[in-house]
């Protein structure tokens, strides 16, 4: 990595803002172009590798990521955002997270995501969106352009993402799954940690500590905090031609019986715990789908 060149490389980006300002907050594609494109060339990215760099990657439900960034195995390494120059960097709601998500079914999302409009950058895990690993104003006076180079060479260094022969070969190892691919066994411990699309991080736990039951608790708990699970949206059925409710605003089912394990959410609607461990896992899968929160985005870690 050559440190000078890159100082360099930062000063003609600035330069570039202060000259063509107002042709940059308007295109997003100029800013592509005059700003960020060249700060990835200078970190090592061949753009007109296809292996290395994808551009314009689609995800399933049709938004666009601008650039993914692929380790020397092709693995997805960094996916990246562009924004124009000047408009708010929003990283929870970006393409990019969305994209690292549906990856995570694959087991090969990116490690980092990231977006910016070529002077301010945002790079974070995908499962800790709160606490970014990288964020950088290259615009800033107050952060001196050497450190913010050794800021994002942490990232973007193209050398940290070459992988030795062993390592391709190594079978991929990760604690973390999706809520739709869990499937507990008789007598197995409750998960550990519940890591929501957000990038919240919960334990499931109860009272009694940690439980299958907590599961289902965290699960709805957080459903509650995003306004997604709400008391006119009760009851909710097992499915949709059960007659037994997951979720009520009195704890009683259908037929007038009371819950046998009532609990009450912070929102005053009604859980029956009296559930087993799978009972626990597909209640908290149909809650998510039943307010709109894909259960595959919901990771749990065992």
């Amino acid at each position: 990595m050559d440190l000078e060149h890159l100082i360099q490389v930062i000063e003609q980006v600035r330069e570039r803002v202060e000259k063509y300002k107002d042709v940059l907050e308007q295109n997003e594609a100029q800013t592509r172009i005059s700003l960020i494109e060249p700060l990835l060339r200078a970190f090592g990215w061949l753009l007109e590798d296809p292996f290395l760099v994808r551009v314009e990657v689609r995800t399933n439900n049709g938004a666009k990521v601008d650039y993914v960034l692929n380790r020397s195995d092709g693995r997805p390494a960094i996916g990246l955002e562009a924004r124009s120059l000047g408009s708010k960097l929003e990283l929870a709601s970006s393409a990019v997270v969305g994209y690292a998500w549906e990856l995570r079914r694959e087991e090969r999302e990116p490690k980092y995501v990231g977006i910016t409009d070529g002077l301010r950058w945002l790079i974070a895990e995908p499962y800790n969106l709160r606490s970014p690993v990288c964020q950088v104003d290259l615009g800033s006076t107050q952060q001196p352009i050497p450190e913010s180079v050794l800021r994002l060479a942490r990232v973007f260094w193209r050398r940290w993402w070459v992988v030795s022969e062993e390592a391709r070969s190594a079978p991929s190892k990760s604690a973390l799954i999706p809520l739709t691919a869990l499937r507990p066994r008789v007598f197995e411990q409750p998960p550990r940690l519940v890591v929501f699309p957000d990038g919240t991080r919960c334990e499931p736990r109860t009272k009694m500590g940690p439980t299958w039951r907590g599961l289902l608790v965290t699960v709805a708990e957080w459903l509650v905090s995003q306004g997604k699970l709400r008391p006119e949206l009760a009851p909710i059925s097992v499915h949709l031609k059960s007659v037994r409710y997951i979720v009520n605003c009195e704890p009683f089912q259908q037929d007038g019986a009371k819950f046998r394990v009532p609990f009450q959410t912070s929102n005053g609607l009604w859980l029956d715990l009296n559930l087993s461990a799978m009972e626990c896992v597909r209640h908290a899968r149909r809650l998510c789908q039943a307010v709109g929160v894909d259960p595959a985005y919901v990771l749990v870690e065992r």
